[in-house]
């Protein structure tokens, strides 16, 4: 441990100043993204889950996955905002809609505004639909542009399912309608060909002749009541807004909100990188200091081949070999001092 904390006085400026930059740019940054991140809030209260958000089940398709309203609603959001066409109606209907028209690349433009979207389930009928910008008014407007979006999206859904449906049972109601003709024309022709009074035997075909029309009108009755079932529905559903209600509306936040964690995020990178950074100076100078300073590399001086000499200075009061005592006594310390040489 000791070398490294050498290392680390020899080096403490330029570790002050590895740290200073690099802790100073990270915190620098994060503040920068604290003080100007807006985000914007919308809170919805789902109460029914719609059939058409049935998750199925991965290992089993045949078994649906049990979701809640929220988190069937989360789910479409979810992937209504990786589609490219919902992200461009989004954008469209807010004061970006310049920049998208002008701009050469505007997959950028969306996968920046695709990325600050998020979207959360609060419980098991509450959600949440945030975006976090620069600016407060622009991300105000694209969360609400995107739930109008959102609710356009699926009635228009709603109105092809409808038709579709509605053809269907048009088709299964004329079939109704042409088996109820049928049976009133076999009924008809059955009265106009027995006189009465009827024997027990034309009696009994004549009532299971009834009993076949009247069959034949409830059917018909049921699918009219289905029909109307399947167009009021959806549309009184959109009326009463009971379905998606959205509870807090988004608005424009005057003060910094949703830019904590980012800046959190920021700061623990950075305190991260400036540490790394000085280990690995630590860990680095002592290694050179070690490879160079070894005593194994003072042994291959020894064959080494005669550098220089000193001659043998005499001082007056001093033996005769003082000097090289001395010198012996600063080079290799108190345990190598000339013989006859006391300890101080």
């Amino acid at each position: 441990m000791r070398p490294y904390l050498s290392s680390a006085r020899r080096y403490r400026w330029c570790l002050v100043a590895i740290l200073a930059l690099v802790w100073g740019t990270g915190l620098a940054a994060a503040y920068v993204e604290y003080k100007t991140t807006f985000e914007a809030r919308a809170t919805i209260w789902v109460v029914r889950a719609s059939s058409d958000l049935t998750a199925p089940n991965p290992d089993d398709p045949s078994i649906p996955l049990v979701q809640t309203a929220a988190s069937q609603q989360v789910d479409l959001l979810n992937q209504l905002l990786q589609t490219r066409s919902f992200v461009t109606d989004v954008v469209s209907r807010t004061s970006l809609a310049p920049t998208l028209a002008a701009t050469d690349k505007p997959g950028g433009l969306l996968d920046d505004v695709r990325k600050h979207f998020k979207v959360a389930p609060l419980g098991t009928n509450m959600l949440s639909v945030s975006y976090a910008g620069r600016d407060p008014v622009v991300a105000a407007e694209l969360v609400k542009a995107a739930l109008d979006v959102r609710g356009e999206r699926l009635a228009q859904t709603r109105i092809q399912a409808t038709t579709a449906l509605s053809a269907l049972y048009s088709r299964q109601f004329d079939l109704a309608q042409t088996r109820v003709a049928d049976a009133r024309k076999k009924l008809e022709a059955f009265d106009s060909s027995h006189a009465s009074p009827l024997s027990d035997l034309d009696q009994h075909e004549r009532a299971q002749l009834q009993i076949t029309l009247d069959f034949a009108q409830v059917g018909v009755s049921d699918l009219q009541g289905r029909m109307d079932r399947a167009v009021l529905a959806p549309t009184l559903l959109d009326i009463s807004g009971v379905e998606f209600q959205v509870v807090d509306q988004p608005r424009a936040e005057t003060s910094p909100s949703g830019g904590t964690k980012p800046a959190l995020s920021l700061a623990l990178v950075a305190f991260g990188c400036g540490a790394a950074l000085a280990a690995l100076l630590i860990i680095a100078g002592t290694l050179l200091a070690n490879h160079v300073g070894e005593p194994a590399d003072v042994e291959r001086l020894a064959p080494a081949t005669h550098f220089a000499s000193v001659p043998r200075v005499a001082t007056k009061g001093q033996a005769k070999d003082g000097l090289r005592s001395s010198l012996a006594a600063i080079a290799f310390g108190d345990g190598h001092r000339a013989p006859g040489e006391e300890r101080a």
